[in-house]
């Protein structure tokens, strides 16, 4: 599968993580999904498969996504912390970046658009609109958007 049609979901929350990697199998299974419990387990895993965080010195094993699904509040690092890792780094700089919240404080939008975020959207959480801003989400960043190539 190219890797226009993958994506990452990055969310603390289990349950959030089942209800989204249903809604892929059942209504987008066009898309290539992996996910992380945390911003830190991504970071990790850029380390660990790309070698130095994408520094290109080593082979790349890991897939670079058409899209990043970030959700905001996160312990440990938190979706702005993991956010401003990633965009400080070319190979990842100009994946789109999407913060998913349910928190809509003014400051926290702010943030994140300033730390580089793509867009910042309202976290649903009722299966039907889940699978209606996943698909919109989809269809926008990962077929419609022309990003650079890297």
């Amino acid at each position: 599968m190219p890797a226009e049609s993958m994506l990452y979901v990055v969310d603390d929350e289990a349950d959030y993580r089942f209800l989204v990697n249903q809604v892929f199998k059942r209504s987008l299974p066009q898309y290539a999904v992996r996910f992380f419990a945390s911003g830190y387990e991504l970071y990790e895993c850029i380390l660990t498969e790309s070698g130095s965080f994408g520094s290109g010195r080593k082979e790349n094993s890991l897939v670079h996504p058409g899209l990043i699904l970030l959700d905001l509040h996160m312990p440990d690092f938190s979706g702005l912390q993991t956010l401003t890792y990633l965009k400080q780094h070319l190979q990842w700089r100009r994946i789109p970046t999407v913060i998913m919240s349910s928190s809509l404080s003014t400051e926290e939008k702010g943030a994140c658009y300033d730390a580089g975020a793509n867009s910042f959207l309202n976290k649903p959480t009722e299966l039907n609109q889940l699978t209606e801003t996943m698909q919109s989400v989809c269809r926008y960043w990962l077929e419609f958007n022309r990003s650079p190539k890297m």
